[in-house]
């Protein structure tokens, strides 16, 4: 707790600041200039308490981009998103089409199966995670991330946050929009979106869509392609009905089809000490060496003569185009070219097909009080097939059959929402039920070093049912306490979930030898029951701030991990299992938009530290002889942190602003066995910088009658941060911090409609990463996926 006492006592003197400057402002003159007087900043309007309210009355930690933000910054990738929300981030694995969303040291691991700790929503849906994408970045309302647990009000707990897409919504007036832009590596792009009204206000419509192609960023030199290739397109359909003057129904239907590759991992570091001696065995130069292990693998079932060398020349007769110094070698050649020039002999290909379903119906049940039905229906379809090693030695890639993924879910939401006692109770009851099922074939070739290659095929099927009920409510105590705007806020919710775990038919699992099936168990099941809740306090100091101080639990239940032969029990004895992770944490924040002086101000400050209980890692590791990735429950870890956002409007046409973010992750006991093995010590907190944080200015000014021409630019930067848990034990197992710089420069014609402008991003073509694999125990070497080089395109827009 020491942190959140030093927080609170800074907090206390930023207060006082703060009322001493809102009372300066309050007796200022009441002629300011005239710019400053015309000015305001953007209202923002938040859902994160499942209603509507503004940002800055809102007691829960949160980033909002509007609808107008998404436009003028070219916020179309999830990697766009986590520039414009330091303290996001967006972890590549494998490849940059399986990626992860990580808030307050809350994440993902790859190839874990947990669910993830921070889950993104479409129109109050839930979905099962980032992906390639579960929609796409066009025709949006606003993006709101959520930071922290959300344990009461949403679908299914998370233990690092939300964030939350809302589309468009259909309006009574017949308009719209269309755009195209046009980039550097051929990008092509066209968006547009109009609304309809059918039947005055009472049947509305809005149709949206897109279409985007690019080529990929890497050129594989191994078959001369393009890595990275984006081909696109989504169509999305609104319908309003308004079936009464107390019933409205709104029916969205989102589809997003993907085609194209991914951008590759490649070798960046090797580890001598993992566990099967790929820097040797890949070394075929030296053939006697080479000759040896392969006899050593295969108890000598190879063949090979350690006087003629057969098996060494025999895979440099097949391989004329390797370098025979192996990996050691090939990972200078690597470094030297850089990440936009591959040499990657795995299958590249990556498949997606996205249909999300929202139908929410309102009744007017009386006076502020409702009754909101929301169905859910989401299937998403994730196929990738690609390189893990990021070599051309065949040391583990997906073949052709790839790692696919196919997820439904129905999902049925009853809410009562509204307010009593006089208005002073706002409140929130529901009940929330999903069935969700997931189906997983990855297929994995290994060591294709002849006559050792390996092919591997999982194939799962998970299910889950979950039930909840949750009640949440605000109470005011200012006439009871005789202070002004205090009020507290309870929340409580009882979630049942039961999971179920079979493997299927086409899982190389069956193929093992009897005594070996006896060990298995193809069908598991086990069931969860927890109680999540809130309870805060919150004081409205004065119209323009608010200060609150919350804590909340929250849980990721547990599971079983599909990368691994289904042997009963926990991750530490060898089984495919893991447990039940807690999370809960206490919150102190502040919330002001006022004036400062004479100038338009608005901040957000939050001050957190987390206690998880058992939290949910991966860790690779052989079990027998059998590569896994096996997830086990870290007894205890702690993650502290600041954030801070704020921006100022010292004119009618400038706008500057910035966030900062600290984060302290840390596991505070981690001495685990993995596979029933001697206990490994868990060192490195991943998926979070300690540093990250942004600053921008925007200058706007009239050029003539109504056309505005406007200059923005945005920096953002992050430090180093690992993406493995035992980076301890693998050192390799990190990306450095980077700093990128974007601009934008346009021009507006408010009454006409029209806008382009030119947009630059990574503008000083910055080589940074987004995340790795981190195989160097297992392989002896990590992988890492780049970001994207400086890019450039052109955007004209038109309003009707």
């Amino acid at each position: 707790m020491t942190k959140i006492q030093i927080g609170a006592a800074s907090l206390a003197s930023l207060i006082a600041m703060i009322q001493s400057g809102a009372a300066f402002a309050q007796s200022a003159p009441a002629t300011p200039p005239v710019a400053a007087k015309s000015f305001a900043p953007e209202e923002i309007i938040v859902t994160a308490q499942r209603r509507s309210e503004t940002l800055e009355r809102t007691p829960v930690a949160v980033s909002v981009l509007s609808a107008n933000a998404l436009q003028r910054q070219a916020i179309v990738t999830e990697v766009d998103l986590q520039i414009a929300t330091p303290g996001l981030t967006i972890r590549a694995g494998q490849n940059s089409n399986q990626l992860n969303y990580a808030l307050r040291g809350q994440s993902l691991d790859a190839f874990s199966d947990t669910r993830p700790g921070v889950l993104p929503y479409f129109n109050e849906i839930q979905l099962d995670g980032v992906g390639g994408g579960s929609s796409a970045f066009y025709d949006l309302q606003s993006v709101q991330v959520l930071k922290g647990p959300q344990g009461t009000l949403f679908g299914r707990n998370s233990t690092g946050g939300a964030v939350l897409f809302t589309s468009a919504k259909p309006t009574r007036n017949f308009g719209g929009y269309v755009s195209g832009r046009l980039g550097n590596y051929k990008l092509r792009q066209i968006e547009g979106a109009v609304n309809l009204p059918i039947v005055g206000d009472k049947v509305i419509a809005r149709i949206a869509g897109f279409y985007e192609k690019r080529d990929g960023y890497q050129l594989n030199l191994f078959n001369n392609k393009r890595a990275g290739d984006v081909d696109r397109f989504g169509l999305r359909g609104s319908l309003h009905l308004a079936l009464s003057n107390s019933i409205s129904n709104d029916l969205v239907v989102d589809y997003l089809h993907s085609n194209g590759n991914s951008l590759a991992g490649l070798i960046n570091s090797l580890e001598p000490t993992g566990l099967v001696p790929l820097i040797a065995l890949t070394n075929f130069g030296n053939q006697a060496q080479y000759n040896f292990l392969i006899n050593a693998f295969t108890g000598g079932a190879a063949g090979c003569n350690a006087t003629t060398n057969n098996c060494a020349a025999a895979y440099a007769a097949a391989h004329p185009t390797l370098d025979p110094g192996g990996i050691a070698s090939y990972l200078a050649t690597q470094n030297a070219r850089g990440p936009y020039k591959i040499e990657s002999d795995g299958p590249s290909k990556y498949r997606g097909r996205n249909i999300i379903v929202s139908n929410i119906t309102a009744i007017d049940v009386g006076t502020n009080t409702k009754i909101r039905n929301i169905f859910g229906y989401t299937y998403l379809e994730n196929g990738i097939a690609g390189d893990i090693d990021g070599t051309p030695y065949g040391i583990d890639d997906n073949g052709n059959g790839g790692k696919n993924d196919n997820t439904r879910q129905y999902s049925e939401e009853l809410q009562l929402v509204g307010n009593a006692l006089g208005g002073k109770l706002n409140y929130v009851f529901g009940g929330f039920y999903s069935h969700e099922t997931n189906e997983n074939l990855t297929t994995s070739l290994l060591l294709q070093f002849p006559p050792l290659t390996s092919v591997t095929r999982y194939n799962k099927l998970t299910t889950r049912d979950m039930y909840a009920g949750y009640g949440q409510g605000t109470y005011d105590l200012s006439e009871a306490t005789g202070i002004k705007g205090l009020g507290v806020t309870v929340g409580a919710r009882y979630t049942h979930e039961k999971i179920k775990f079979d493997v299927l038919p086409a899982d190389t699992a069956y193929l093992a030898p009897p005594a070996q099936l006896a060990t298995y168990d193809f069908h598991q099941n086990k069931a969860f029951g927890n109680v999540s809740w809130t309870l805060g306090i919150q004081e409205q100091v004065n119209p323009n701030l608010l200060i609150y101080v919350a804590s909340r639990r929250s849980y990721k239940n547990g599971g079983y991990n599909g990368i691994q032969n289904p042997v009963p029990g926990l991750g530490p004895n060898g089984g495919n299992g893991y447990g039940l992770e807690t999370l809960t944490d206490a919150e102190i924040g502040v919330k002001y938009r006022g004036r400062v002086g004479n100038i338009p101000t608005q901040f957000n400050l939050a001050v957190y530290e987390d206690w998880i209980k058992d939290g949910q890692r991966v860790a690779y590791t052989l079990l027998g002889s059998t590569p896994a990735a096996v997830t086990v429950n870290i007894p205890r870890s702690k993650v502290s942190g600041v954030e801070f956002d704020g921006s100022v409007h010292p004119a009618s046409w400038l706008s500057l602003g910035g966030a900062v973010n600290y984060t302290n992750a840390r596991f505070t006991d981690s001495l685990v066995s993995i596979g029933g093995g001697a206990p490994v010590l868990f060192g490195t907190y991943p998926d979070t910088p300690k540093w990250s944080g942004s600053v921008f200015g925007e200058i706007s000014v009239p050029v003539q009658n109504s056309i505005t021409a406007s200059f923005r630019s945005d920096v953002y930067s992050q430090s180093l941060f690992w993406f493995a848990s035992t980076g301890n034990r693998s050192p390799g197992a990190h990306v450095d911090g980077y700093t990128l710089v974007n601009f934008r420069l346009g021009l507006e014609d408010s009454n006409s409609g029209w806008s382009v402008s030119a947009h630059l991003k990574n503008a000083f073509n910055k080589v940074y990463y987004a995340g790795g694999i981190a195989t160097g125990e297992l392989f002896q070497f990590n992988t890492v996926v780049p970001g994207a080089p400086r890019t450039f395109f052109a955007e004209a827009r038109f309003k009707f």
